[in-house]
């Protein structure tokens, strides 16, 4: 046989007549023998079946490849960065950072993310005795819907300004933006007790409280994530369990307050009230401060050519800190439109849930009951959904409490909210399945982002939603501003609309991702 009658490297040999190459026709005796005579051709014969051989090889692997690779594309609904079921999970890109899972220090974090959760959040649930007692007292001149925009303001700098503290912590860490975040936070609220003016209670209040609370609700809701990946939603739960905990304790503090007077100073207890308020959150940011501690590296840019300090301070801080091209990602996009009309609903109906109370016929201290029953039941509506989503999938739970809470709006609170036993079921039923609106939102963000990006995309989110609740309060202001039974039906229509608009977006964001077919996501 001759070499040139075998063109290894332009051969291409059937899979079926590999096998025949890999035998050839030469007994172990003729190839010795060929060898040790220096026979140039039957080494040339070799070669050639060898080099031959090679390139069947080769061709079969590229077709296997080719049929491999048609049948590994992605299909309709599928997303290859989406994380939807247990075993494609250990197979995420973030597996490759060790997440601990537990641990003491991861605890240690999350407690003290919990404690700072309590002033956070807990001021935010407490939004409504505020604004029943400022409605009756202090502000009794000015309209539901004029008071309606002091807390929508107060709820849009919040949310707004976690867009600033969402970018230093992923930068810097978590400590200086906190302890920025807790001097605000208290100073407004001491600047709210001795306000006296709706104008005093825009600048206390609503601006620097508001601000403060914004600076330290981001990375106090991010640092879990640095320790928990496939119990993140346990852990975030665990954490923001403290704003239900807040949520009961600060309304029947500030409502023995408010009952107190001193002589004719019928404002001596809500000054008082606040200000064991802001003491109150004084201790526990301070704590959390000492407890929690970011576990990830820091993302760091470096300035440019020529750049100097406060123009890199400028691009980095404010030209940047808005991630627009995550809305590029349709499952973020339809996520944080799931978000913007979950806190609508929520937080319009929490604002005037009291007044709703009262206007049934319900005393004030059986509507602050009523709130701090939403609370004391939105600790279990935290956990439980949170431990539920990390068996049964994050995007799932949260489908299905957004969905009941509909329909304990629409069929429990619509129809039969105008009494108080009633109120105390529906307030029981509504503040389980509103927890998880807290709790599992931020979770769903963190499902579809990665870690080291999941402050910044989550400030992002929350900018968003500080849109929509500034107009959302003054809207649900303005269907009650008569106080008329037939407002306040439409006020529940609304929020509950706006709770089912909610559940859509989520379901729209899940399809991106995994499409309609039922899987753990």
């Amino acid at each position: 046989m001759s070499s040139e009658s075998l063109t290894p490297k332009d051969t291409i040999v059937p899979e079926e007549q590999t096998n025949q190459l890999r035998q050839p026709n030469l007994d172990e005796d003729s190839i010795s023998y060929n060898l040790e005579g220096d026979d140039l051709e039957s080494l040339e014969t070799i070669a050639s079946y060898a080099s031959t051989l090679v390139s069947a090889e080769v061709y079969t692997k590229k077709e296997v490849n080719k049929v491999t690779d048609i049948e590994s594309q992605p299909h309709w609904g599928e997303n290859t960065s989406c994380t939807h079921d247990s075993d494609k999970e250990e197979d995420s890109s973030e597996e490759v950072e060790n997440f601990p899972e537990g641990g003491l220090k991861a605890w240690v974090v999350t407690f003290g993310c919990f404690l700072g959760l309590i002033a956070c959040f807990g001021l935010l649930n407490s939004t409504g005795v505020i604004e029943s007692h400022l409605q009756d007292n202090q502000l009794a001149g000015e309209s539901v819907s004029t008071i309606g925009w002091l807390f929508s303001l107060f709820l849009f700098v919040c949310f707004a300004s976690c867009i600033i503290s969402g970018t230093y912590f992923d930068r810097n860490g978590f400590r200086t933006i906190m302890i920025v975040g807790t001097v605000f936070h208290v100073a407004g609220l001491f600047a709210t007790a001795n306000s006296t003016k709706y104008w005093h209670f825009i600048l206390s209040f609503a601006i620097v409280c508001g601000f403060g609370n914004g600076i330290v609700l981001s990375p106090l809701v991010s640092v879990p994530a640095h320790y928990f990946f496939k119990r993140r939603g346990t852990a975030l739960a665990m954490a923001t369990i403290g704003g239900s905990v807040g949520g009961v304790v600060f309304p029947i503090m500030l409502r023995s307050f408010f009952s107190m007077k001193s002589g004719t100073d019928s404002s001596y207890g809500f000054v008082w009230g606040i200000r064991t308020l802001g003491f109150l959150d004084l201790a526990l940011l301070t704590l959390s401060i000492i407890l929690v501690k970011e576990r990830l590296p820091h993302v760091i840019e470096s300035s440019k050519e020529g750049e100097s300090r406060l123009k890199y301070i400028l691009r980095v801080y404010i030209l940047q800190c808005f991630d627009a091209k995550a809305f590029l990602d349709m499952k973020y996009l339809f996520c944080v439109l799931g978000t913007v009309f979950g806190e609508l609903s929520i937080n319009s109906a929490l604002t005037y849930y009291g007044s709703y109370a009262t206007s049934h016929g319900i005393s004030a201290n059986d509507a602050y009951t009523l709130i701090m029953i939403i609370n004391v039941c939105g600790i279990p509506g935290r956990w439980v959904p949170g431990y539920l989503s990390d068996k049964f999938g994050r995007f799932n739970v949260a489908i299905a409490t957004l969905l009941t809470l509909f329909i304990v709006m629409f069929v429990g609170w619509l129809p039969f909210g105008t009494n108080l036993t009633n109120m105390y079921v529906i307030s029981a039923l509504y503040g389980f399945c509103s927890g998880s609106v807290f709790s599992l939102l931020p979770v769903c963000c963190g499902q579809i982002s990665k870690t080291e990006e999941f402050g910044k995309r989550y400030s992002t989110m929350y900018f968003v939603v500080a849109f929509g609740t500034l107009v959302g309060i003054p809207i649900t202001g303005a269907i009650i501003s008569n106080k008329t039974t037939a407002d306040y039906q439409h006020y529940i229509i609304f929020c509950g609309l706006a709770t089912f608009i909610s559940a859509v977006c989520y379901i729209v964001s899940r399809a991106y991702c995994v499409g309609f077919k039922w899987v753990r996501f």
